[in-house]
């Protein structure tokens, strides 16, 4: 007789419900050039993740800057604008970094206001003795049709209202942005802290989400913005140059970056896009410092003289930009173009990029933007750009590459999966009994709703990391829905 000895039983344990991504690399800040100052000082301030403080600092200069040069590339010229958006939980102190980077540009701001209040004022004067004079012209009875013609030529076209005082906007509609460009200055901002208006907001609607991503595309392109509408016509803009950075919670951003239409309509690719490690809990300095201070008012003031320069504009135009092109120099080119094919290769089957081609394949252009950015900060005169400004530029666009890389996976996750991560979480971390009911989960834990919280208890069973004990005490009382926590595998 032959005997089958039984193979022991060895549990798995619990599924993973979420790929562990890896840590968020350091952001490269030794590589900002003349804007690594700025950044650590407002890090320094704050305490905030150094890659946010970053981020605002290059969505800041970008917008002092972007209007004045346009950025030679490897396939001709682009906008030397850059999108960014950066991700980080609420108490990260976005909104304290931000405002210290953009203090050159409300204080620009504030200054516009108070010129255009006095324009404004002016300009209501003159434009009602020229509504007088040509109301006097075409009621004029004596005066032929050849004689009014001329002399409505002689008073000239209505004299326009003077451009509002706005350069930055926070939470803008596509058709807000289109109807107002005739009154905006040439070179535009949309910069928030508060993300989730923008995208959880009117533009981001299912019945609107192609033509905003479109139409974000365009700006980042310095392609013409279209206006069609029945009731007042066909316009076209051109000559416009939009920098944007988006500050957003997870939560927020998780829905952007696992939005199909945005990605497959590229809009995603053209952001600058991370996800800095927390720095909360750690925080622990409690006091100014001065150096600091003064190196964040000294990049204010860089900012502010910046936009406070005269723009390139079209002939006759008020508001339509014509830059000049920034060129790369021979050790620039050559840098970017061995670069260029070092991230083509890396996007090829197995590759590090190949979860990520849409954002890699323009990584060498927000290389070559991010050059423009940092070499007219220093110099709006300068003639070319440098090889070591460039070869400082590719670090930095690289950490965004691979920051997309990293993030890519993480960010296509069911939003049963990632509330029941949350569950998980709070069970592990801050429910100290061995059992949960769904009454305990709905009361304590990371949802109010009890319908939610059951639907992340049930995904849990499923995972194995809840297993089910109905009628168990559960606070000292037995529960109809109840399950034993999995807090440790076994081996």
């Amino acid at each position: 007789m032959r005997y089958v000895v039984a193979t022991p039983f060895t549990p798995e344990g619990p599924t993973p419900l979420i790929r562990e991504v890896p840590e968020a690399a350091p952001f490269p800040i030794a590589a900002l050039g003349p804007l690594r100052k700025p950044a650590e000082a407002i890090a320094i301030a704050t305490e905030a993740p150094v890659a946010m403080c970053a981020a605002s600092v290059l969505a800041a200069a970008a917008l002092a800057t972007q209007g004045h040069r346009d950025a030679e590339t490897l396939n001709g010229t682009a906008p030397a604008s850059l999108f960014l958006l950066t991700v980080a939980e609420s108490g990260e102190r976005k909104s304290t970094a931000d405002r210290l980077a953009m203090k050159g540009v409300r204080d620009f701001e504030m200054g516009l206001r108070t010129d255009y209040d006095i324009q404004r004022d002016h300009w209501r004067d003159q434009h009602e003795v020229w509504k007088a004079t040509r109301a006097k012209i075409l009621a004029d009875k004596k005066a032929d049709s050849a004689a009014k013609r001329a002399d409505l030529q002689a008073l000239g076209q209505e004299p326009p209202a003077p451009l509002k005082p706005h350069i930055v906007a926070s939470a803008p509609t596509i058709e807000g942005i289109t109807k107002h460009l005739p009154d905006l200055r040439a070179s535009l901002g949309i910069m928030t802290e508060e993300g989730g208006a923008l995208i959880g907001g009117h533009s981001m609607k299912a019945e609107n989400r192609l033509a905003t991503c479109a139409s974000f595309s365009a700006m980042w392109d310095g392609s013409p913005l279209d206006r069609w509408r029945a009731g007042d016509g066909v316009e076209s803009y051109t000559g416009r140059r939009f920098s944007a950075h988006i500050l957003v919670q997870p939560v927020a951003a998780e829905a952007l970056l696992s939005d199909p239409m945005a990605s497959g309509q590229g809009l995603l690719a053209r952001f600058l896009t991370c996800r800095p490690a927390s720095r909360i809990g750690t925080r622990l300095r409690m006091q100014k410092d001065a150096a600091a201070e003064v190196e964040i008012a000294r990049f204010a003031s860089r900012i502010q003289s910046l936009l406070s320069r005269d723009l390139p504009l079209a002939d006759g135009k008020r508001n339509e930009l014509v830059p000049p092109i920034l060129l790369l120099d021979q050790d620039a080119r050559g840098v970017l173009t061995s670069f260029a094919r070092e991230v083509e290769k890396a996007q090829g089957r197995g590759g590090p990029f190949e979860d990520a081609r849409a954002f890699a394949s323009k990584t060498a252009e927000q290389a070559a933007r991010v050059a423009a950015v940092m070499t007219i900060y220093s110099d709006p005169d300068a003639a070319q750009v440098s090889g070591d400004t460039m070869a400082q530029a590719i670090e930095v666009a690289t950490f965004y590459a691979n920051e997309a890389a990293r993030l890519a996976d993480a960010a296509i996750v069911p939003p049963e999966i990632v509330d029941a991560e949350r569950m998980r979480l709070w069970l592990l971390g801050a429910w100290s009994e061995p059992y949960i009911s769904a009454r305990s989960a709905a009361q304590r834990g990371p949802f109010k709703v009890t319908d939610r919280a059951r639907k992340a208890l049930r995904k849990l069973e499923a995972y194995g990391w809840l297993i089910e004990a109905n009628g168990t005490e559960v606070e000292g009382k037995p529960r109809r829905e109840a399950w034993r926590i999995v807090r440790e595998i076994q081996p």
